[in-house]
């Protein structure tokens, strides 16, 4: 007897990171049109001719739109089964996928299982792909108007989506400086995903910078100060909830024999921070811009009695 080759099975790792879960509502309305009629959109392949229409198998293909009329737009349709599930009173067992029309979902799906037993009720919502992968959740369908050979329900989603963690794709960019100081970075194990706040003490130069971000873990962490105790302490920069750093841009220079950042500025999309620090002449200016879809989330560099060194971790900004 041939042995099954054992790599048609894999298995990774725990996931460690948390993972987040997103909500969708959908409300809908979708139109059945009975054989036989103008606009049918389903057919009887089964049927066995039992009481209560015991065993009859109906393949569906039937409208969903985004309006109780029958001029709304088709956004999604409703494609598989029901098949008669009762022999002492009428019931329909349903099974269809939501399949999504609409250029926003196109090419998602949502999975639905339930009975049909009166003009409202409940099913539940087992699965999904594309947009909605590893989606859970009910359906709520009602009624609301009958038609000539059919009728419209409309249908209220409730689903819950989780997404296992993405890839870190952090990228570093820089750094701009001289050598001196010891190296700070953020370990591999507690690396950024978004900047809450960055703290800078400065005077002619930039004496030290600290700054508090949210981890892959999901875990809120202050590093720093990195640099001296010199110079005057900036008000925090805390970013509100939808800010982002953008970019910096600032300078680097000779100081006290030194070569150290010497000033220091700070963009999101919603204003620019600084200069901290002093521009003087003859410094060398260095700048750096977060690609689309990418934001600044944290700084790594060197630093002694100064900020001798800087640079940026970028990283996609989460949606």
């Amino acid at each position: 007897m041939a042995k099954a080759n054992p790599s048609y099975y894999q298995t990774t790792a725990a996931v460690s990171a948390p993972v987040q879960y997103q909500e969708h509502l959908f409300h809908l309305f979708v139109q059945q049109q009975l054989e036989a009629t103008n606009g049918a959109n389903q057919l009887i392949t089964v049927n066995p001719k039992l009481p209560q229409g015991f065993g009859v198998t109906v393949a569906t293909d039937w409208d969903i739109r985004d309006g109780p009329e029958i001029t709304a737009k088709v956004v999604a349709r409703a494609q598989g089964l029901h098949q008669g599930s009762g022999k002492s009173s009428g019931a329909w067992f349903m099974s269809f996928n939501t399949v999504f029309t609409d250029e926003r979902f196109k090419g998602s799906s949502l999975s639905v299982q339930g009975h049909l037993v009166s003009d409202e009720g409940e099913w539940v919502v087992t699965g999904g792909t594309g947009e909605f992968a590893f989606a859970q959740g009910v359906v709520t369908y009602k009624k609301i108007k009958e038609l000539a050979g059919g009728n419209i329900r409309e249908l209220r989603f409730r689903v819950v989506c989780f997404n296992f963690p993405k890839p870190n794709t952090l990228t570093k960019v820089g750094p701009w400086g001289g050598n001196g100081g010891t190296p700070f970075e953020i370990p591999q194990a507690e690396l950024p995903q978004r900047l809450e706040s960055v703290t800078i003490q400065s005077a002619e130069v930039i004496d030290s910078i600290a700054f508090t971000y949210i981890g892959l873990d999901g875990a809120r962490r202050t590093v720093g100060p990195f640099g001296g105790s010199g110079g005057t302490k900036q008000p925090i920069l805390q970013l509100g909830p939808s800010e982002s750093v953008k970019e910096i841009f600032g300078t680097t220079g000779n100081f006290l024999g030194l070569n150290i950042v010497t000033s220091l500025s700070i963009v999101t999309n919603v204003k620019t921070y600084g200069p901290f620090g002093k521009q003087s002449a003859g410094n060398t200016p260095f700048r750096t811009t977060a690609p689309d879809r990418h934001s600044i989330v944290g700084f790594f560099g060197r630093a002694g009695q100064f900020v001798d060194q800087l640079g940026a971790y970028v990283r996609p900004t989460p949606n």
